[in-house]
């Protein structure tokens, strides 16, 4: 029995070790995207993305369930063709994810009609003639997607609907610049950066006895320590800062 039971830990504590390994990968390599907008760029080369149409995803009915279609970005490229419209337009696309294997997931918005977009709002109905989907509002298909789905569609959604809502910088009026991957924007006049507004999760102190866990930054004074805090970025699942 004491054997069975040292099995059966061994293997719970080799997946737990293999989930945060994986966890903590994807996270440096989506850092690392965007920090850096040529790496960036060259994952769109081999990455997926995903179509909205002003803030609705582009989705396909599958068994009584919605699913979400990806394309690649020669098919992007060859449906903005096919519409007359620039391949430029893929720079208003933003980074939501990657998979294990480090394929990254990009959304881009096809309906964005505004003066400051690189290019013109392109017609609902012929975009979902020619991509064989609806663009259907997300909260009225969120539970007919899975989660995978659902959690990258969500995190899609907020991150367009932030760019779409900050296109001028706050102190000089001037329009502000994404960088490749979306994960802020920049004043060229003055400089000031802008990042999606990320919520606090939970703050916790982690003890053994009389001994704490602390954590401290570069920037901190001599000294100064802090009990570890979680966060979320915009529409990040708060179960995965959780766990």
């Amino acid at each position: 029995m004491s054997l069975y039971c040292g099995i059966a830990c061994r293997r719970k504590f080799f997946w737990c070790y293999r989930l945060l390994s994986t966890y903590v990968t994807k996270t440096r390599y989506l850092f690392e995207l965007k920090e850096d907008d040529d790496a960036c760029k060259k994952a769109q080369q081999t990455g997926a993305f995903y179509l909205f149409h002003s803030l609705a995803p582009l989705l396909q009915t599958s068994a009584h369930q919605y699913l979400a279609p990806r394309h690649s970005l020669l098919e992007l490229e060859r449906l903005l063709g096919k519409f007359g419209q620039d391949a430029q337009r893929i720079e208003d696309s933003v980074l939501i994810g990657c998979s294990e294997q480090q394929e990254a997931w990009f959304a881009l918005d096809l309906g964005l009609d505004s003066s400051f977009s690189i290019s013109a709002s392109l017609h609902k109905p012929e975009m979902e003639t020619e991509l064989k989907g609806s663009f259907i509002e997300l909260r009225k298909a969120l539970f007919q997607l899975n989660a995978r789905d659902a959690s990258l569609l969500s995190t899609a959604q907020a991150l367009l609907r932030w760019h779409d809502a900050h296109q001028f910088c706050s102190r000089s009026g001037q329009p502000t610049k994404k960088n490749v991957a979306g994960s802020k924007r920049v004043c060229p006049s003055n400089n000031i950066i802008y990042y999606p507004q990320m919520a606090p999760v939970v703050i916790t102190l982690v003890s053994d006895g009389t001994r704490c866990l602390l954590a401290r930054q570069s920037s901190f004074p001599k000294g100064m320590y802090s009990a570890l805090a979680g966060f979320c970025d915009i529409g990040e699942d708060y179960r995965a800062v959780l766990n």
